[in-house]
């Protein structure tokens, strides 16, 4: 079966070039983790193949088994929605979809796998069968729809394409092809209307819109097309860069770090490159790029082959099976990342199964019996199977070392169920590094840090540098260490480093620019505002910089250049609006008093009433008015002033409160003018208690 099957020599190749890519890998723990798992999968497609070989007659069997897992993995999610728990947040029901899968994607698409098989079921399966899959349908897409995922959308659009273009050209334009067509659009349709539903009580309107507005929304300039995009060019340097063997299988979610550096937020990375083709090509070389893509090709090509030249409906059918799903998978390969997702990883290595048996029975041989190749085999497959299980068996502790680090959460918390030396105790001999690309050792410094054994973590973080020293995470947790220790010249050199590996992370930036505000290094903070800005607008970040040049003496006018500078990129912003009215008001204010002192009551007015403008509650302006009013002897306006200062919190001296006991006196009011000069007398003002004396006896 397997001897002269192209398909299976092209992937006994692709693995061979996975494994040889162990001798230009930094990080070969990772490789020993991947070949794993993909091993494990070849070794599936191998009892896969064994177990359905001459079963093809089985094929509707299978098919309905797995209907059935479609609807039980389905319903699962489908059941919140049908009877909505009373105060239940449909937001919340919607982003916590994810069932056995771990992801609300990775469900969507595995879901979106098994449609070709409720397809074909419901064609060619009659009475309760029938009904049975056509609520499946129902079910599985609307699950797919409530999950806004987008390549799904497409997937179904091609498969549902693909599938009745069939039942036409098998069966012609008859009323029964148009029969068959609509029991499956039927329930597609009536899917689209159930969800659509939902996602108008949800109210969101990023992820959980109706169908119509997510298919206007797939172009290349939103935001996840233009991430998507960023990361495929990564993955080609990254294969410039080691052509031939690449930078080692599963390296790319470490190595890909430095790449995505003006491309990411804080602390976010891809992990994956969003496209397994490219990815292969990155970690594994061109050359074995080329073999993976093209293993696909000859799975196409040879059941193309069968559907047109078969004259056997089953061989027929199957074919059709599989090239739905190679669409399903192909795209989501192309897009996503089903490669190391074992829900997907059980369709793919069904999907060449299928292929070699398909193909097997259509160059059928006589059977050659050879028990000395038998033995051998046995033993190959054998040592395999254990090796491939110890190695499983140790993933799964890294595995569960990671979820007791997350329950922990020891990045926000002071204290953990588990210590540092616990930490250090459980790490495997490989995967060296959590699921999110940072080493275990960097968190068991971590945790040292939170017990005060700074050595012990100094050390941690040293072993972790050579694992993962892209993030910016370890540079930044030296940089607590040494603040705590009073170093800050150590303090700030880890937190400029720290920021340069990562310009885009807040975090990191308020750090960096918290040290040199500090040092009163005016040069490195403009450096690193200027990187920050480019990548991100922190209305935050601008007002923190104009704060620090303003206590270093900068010049006004520079000040006021600075924040136009975040006004043009942020026009509406009420913190740099504010902090730029705070700074024109003083000036205002200032400008007033020189000018009253220059006998210039006409143009004191003017800049008084300028600052006004801009804040008619600033108590102040409103104070600084009231008083020139005062001396021009225009009491009754003075008064009006004065009282509007008094409204708004911030005159606390006593000083307003005795000048408008003055303006009153002035006005011949006698009771307001002694009641303000005791509330002047309760805040310490110092002339107050001789002017009750004078006037309030």
């Amino acid at each position: 079966m397997f001897k002269l099957n192209y398909v299976f020599r092209i992937y006994l190749l692709f693995l061979f070039f996975c494994g040889i890519s162990f001798f230009s890998a930094k990080n070969t723990s990772l490789v020993v983790t991947k070949l794993t798992e993909i091993t494990i999968v070849f070794c599936l497609f191998i009892n896969l193949s064994i177990l359905l070989k001459d079963k093809i007659n089985e094929l509707y069997k299978i098919i309905f088994l797995v209907s059935v897992a479609a609807f039980l993995q389905s319903w699962q999610q489908l059941c919140h929605f049908v009877i909505i728990p009373r105060f239940a947040s449909i937001t919340d029901l919607l982003t916590n979809m994810k069932g056995n899968t771990g992801n609300i994607n990775i469900l969507a698409a595995s879901l979106t796998i098994k449609v070709p098989f409720l397809l074909i079921g419901i064609t060619h399966f009659t009475s309760y069968k029938k009904w049975f899959l056509v609520v499946v349908l129902f079910s599985v897409t609307s699950v797919i729809f409530l999950t806004g995922a987008r390549t799904p959308l497409i997937n179904l659009f091609l498969i549902f394409s693909v599938y009745i273009i069939y039942l036409v050209q098998d069966n012609s334009f008859k009323k029964a092809t148009l029969t068959k067509s609509l029991y499956l659009i039927i329930p597609a349709l009536t899917a689209i209307l159930f969800s659509n539903s939902i996602f108008e009580k949800s109210k969101d309107k990023n992820r959980y819109v109706s169908l119509e507005n997510k298919i206007g929304r797939i172009n290349a300039e939103d935001g996840s097309s233009k991430l998507r995009l960023a990361y495929w060019g990564n993955a080609i340097e990254l294969s410039k860069k080691n052509p031939v063997l690449g930078i080692g299988l599963g390296n790319y979610q470490v190595e890909s770090i430095p790449y995505e550096k003006e491309a990411a937020d804080d602390f976010v990375v891809s992990l994956h490159t969003h496209n397994d083709f490219l990815e292969i090509a990155a970690e594994t070389g061109i050359l074995n790029g080329l073999i993976y893509l093209s293993l696909f090709v000859f799975v196409v090509i040879i059941n193309v082959r069968n559907l047109v030249k078969s004259i056997d409906r089953n061989k027929r059918i199957l074919s059709l099976l599989i090239l739905m799903m190679v669409i399903v998978y192909g795209i989501d390969s192309s897009l996503n990342f089903p490669m190391y997702r074992p829900t997907m990883q059980i369709f793919f290595a069904l999907i060449l199964a299928f292929t070699v048996v398909n193909n097997s029975i259509l160059n059928s041989q006589p059977a050659q019996n050879n028990a000395r190749k038998i033995k051998i085999v046995s033993v190959v497959l054998i040592v395999i199977a254990s090796l491939t299980s110890y190695s499983g068996y140790i993933i799964y502790k890294a595995s569960n070392l990671e979820y007791l680090l997350s329950t922990d959460n020891i990045n926000m918390n002071l204290k953990g169920t588990l210590t540092g030396d616990e930490v250090v105790a459980r790490i495997p001999k490989y995967p060296n590094t959590l699921s999110t690309s940072e080493s275990f050792y960097e968190y068991a410094a971590i945790y040292y840090i939170r017990e005060k054994n700074y050595e012990k973590a100094f050390k941690c973080f040293s072993k972790a540098s050579k694992v993962n020293p892209y993030s910016g995470r370890i540079d930044f947790y030296k940089q607590l260490i040494a603040s705590k220790r009073g170093n800050i010249d150590s303090a700030y050199i880890y937190a400029k480093r720290a920021f340069y590996l990562r310009p885009r992370n807040y975090d990191l930036y308020k750090s960096a620019s918290y040290y040199a505000m500090q040092k009163k290094d005016t040069l490195e903070l403009l450096k690193q505002h200027k990187i920050f800005s480019q990548f991100r607008n922190v209305p935050e970040a601008w007002s923190a910089v104009a704060a620090t040049l303003e206590s270093n003496g900068a010049d006004q006018k520079r000040i006021i250049n600075f924040l136009n500078e975040g006004l043009k990129k942020m026009p509406n912003d009420s913190i740099l609006t504010k902090r730029k009215n705070t700074i024109l008001i003083t000036n205002y204010i200032v400008e007033g008093q020189n000018f009253e002192s220059q006998a210039k009551s006409e143009k004191a007015i003017e800049s008084y009433m300028k600052a006004l403008k801009l804040d008619s509650k600033n108590v102040y302006v409103l104070q600084n008015v009231g008083f020139y009013y005062l001396k021009k002897g225009q009491n009754k306006e003075a008064i009006s002033y004065l009282l509007e200062a008094l409204k708004y919190p911030g005159l606390y001296d006593g000083k307003t409160e005795f000048f408008l006991g003055i303006c009153y006196l002035k006005v011949n009011d006698k009771a307001n003018a002694c009641k303000y000069f005791n509330i002047a007398k309760t805040k310490n003002f110092s002339n107050a208690n001789g002017m009750i004396m004078q006037s309030c006896k």
